[in-house]
């Protein structure tokens, strides 16, 4: 689903009443002046909780140039400055998604627990 103007409103809407902060760290390509990678924090008004990894993209066509591992280094940065008392990051990760694993664990991050995910088809 794209992300346009209206969605990004009504995101912002819902962070706000939930008493959270969000830190975005992003790149952006000079030529085409579109953004190719993002990273989202969100932090809680209460910092003495958890702060919450939030999406790390990268487009596609412009992957293999550790854009995903410069936009979430930025951001814990930028943690570190704006609420050093925060206790850690909660993010999650699908197993086969290897290249942004590697890249939580470079930084620092460990698995805490594994989920499973069961489905049904209903016919």
């Amino acid at each position: 689903e794209p992300w346009d103007a209206e969605r990004v409103r009504k995101n912002d809407e819902r962070r706000i009443r939930a008493g959270r902060t969000t830190l975005a760290a992003a790149v952006q390509h000079i030529p085409s002046g579109g953004l190719v990678a993002l990273n989202e924090l969100s932090v809680p008004e209460d910092r003495s909780r958890p702060v919450h990894q939030g999406v790390t993209l990268v487009l596609k066509e412009h992957r293999g140039h550790r854009l995903g591992m410069a936009v979430k280094t930025a951001n814990i940065q930028q943690l570190g400055e704006v609420s050093p008392e925060s206790p850690f990051i909660v993010t999650d990760n699908a197993e086969e998604n290897r290249p942004m694993l590697a890249v939580n664990e470079a930084v620092g991050f460990v698995p805490a627990a594994y989920v499973g995910a069961w489905k049904k088809t209903i016919s």
